[in-house]
């Protein structure tokens, strides 16, 4: 009797299987990231707390005394978000221009069922200087006598 060996298919299935595990763990990772990389370069004029503090700052006599006319959203600095059941709190820097310049609008808000709230905004105008925005009162320049 004599055996006949026919070529079979190439079994790969250690390879396949190590990369459908990569591909498992590494999937989020990149969601994450291409997310995160759409939120800052763009998506960030879409969000609602944004659009709604810009609203703010566009009505305020001193952001417009200090950056001026057709104040706008012009990027993101950086953020951090907790989200909860019913809301959402935010930590924001926002980059903002104007007609007489830059600052950085440095806000805390949250939002509660659709209600925005905002607890903080603190602009810093484009010479270094600082203004409380909710406050409307310009504060005092860091002084580096007094600092320990």
């Amino acid at each position: 009797m004599m055996s006949v060996v026919t070529p079979g298919r190439a079994n790969h299935g250690c390879l396949w299987g190590c990369l459908a595990v990569l591909a498992f763990v590494l999937l989020p990772v990149l969601l994450a990231a291409g997310y995160g990389a759409w939120f800052f370069t763009r998506g960030y004029a879409r969000d609602p707390v944004l659009q709604g503090v810009v609203q703010l700052v566009r009505r305020d006599g001193v952001a417009e005394a200090v950056l001026g006319e057709n104040i706008h959203l012009s990027g993101i600095a950086g953020s951090a978000l907790s989200y909860m059941r019913g809301g959402e709190t935010g930590s924001y820097v926002l980059l903002l221009s104007g007609s007489k310049g830059q600052g950085a609008l440095h806000v805390t808000a949250r939002t509660e069922q659709g209600r925005l709230t905002v607890d903080r905004m603190i602009l810093d105008g484009p010479h270094g200087d600082h203004y409380d925005l909710l406050h409307h009162i310009a504060q005092p320049k860091d002084n580096s006598i007094n600092s320990i």
